[in-house]
């Protein structure tokens, strides 16, 4: 039996691993301007706030993770300076919108999961419900009323592990500047009440 170990916050050892994780998972959501993972670590490596997020692994090594926004907490850190510094300018605009058309705001009664990515190695394991969980625990521990996440149409996996979990779809987009930023056919809003008033 494998030993699935969840944590709030990433050690510094794995950020790259885990944004590299979250590019590959969401690849088809960094479209514009992000060529590959490298992208992706080049931009955030040194500054996400590993506060806004739960990694877990298992027998020892990096598993996934799950990143969160809350209030004014976001496992991204978006540095103007170092998007406009690392990548030529059309590049860092095009990312910039991508980065833009992907961000929504954050309700102050609302737990936003961002991100919930494991690597394939250990699917089937159930990190991906203990993240979930855990993630659960902190919205209900900060007085969060409801948590909420993006999923697209074709990962029926997730939205099959999101439904187990008590969520609901609230809203469909499927519009053509979503079809463009999501790269898929509509991208659904999920919810699930904590029930604190």
């Amino acid at each position: 039996m494998s030993d699935v170990k969840i944590v709030e916050g990433i050690a510094q050892d794995y950020v790259n691993k885990a944004l590299r994780l979250s590019y590959d998972a969401f690849a088809k959501k960094f479209r514009l301007g992000f060529r590959d993972a490298h992208d992706l670590t080049r931009l955030f490596g040194d500054s996400v706030d590993a506060t806004s997020c739960f990694s877990a692994t298992v027998d020892g090594r990096f598993a996934g993770i799950l990143t969160f926004r809350s209030g004014s907490r976001e496992f991204y850190g978006l540095s103007l300076v170092a998007l406009f510094s690392r990548f030529t300018p059309v590049r860092a605009l095009r990312m910039l919108g991508n980065l833009l058309l992907l961000s929504e705001g954050v309700g102050p009664h609302e737990f936003i999961v961002e991100t919930l990515a494991v690597d394939p190695k250990f699917r089937g394991l159930g990190v991906g419900t203990a993240l979930m969980h855990e993630a659960e625990a902190k919205a209900r521990a900060l007085d969060k009323r409801t948590m909420s996440l993006g999923v697209i149409t074709e990962n029926h996996g997730a939205i099959r592990l999101y439904e187990r979990l008590g969520y609901t779809t609230t809203k469909t987009w499927d519009s053509f500047l979503v079809r463009l930023v999501s790269g898929s056919t509509a991208v659904h809003r999920m919810e699930k009440s904590l029930g604190s008033e």
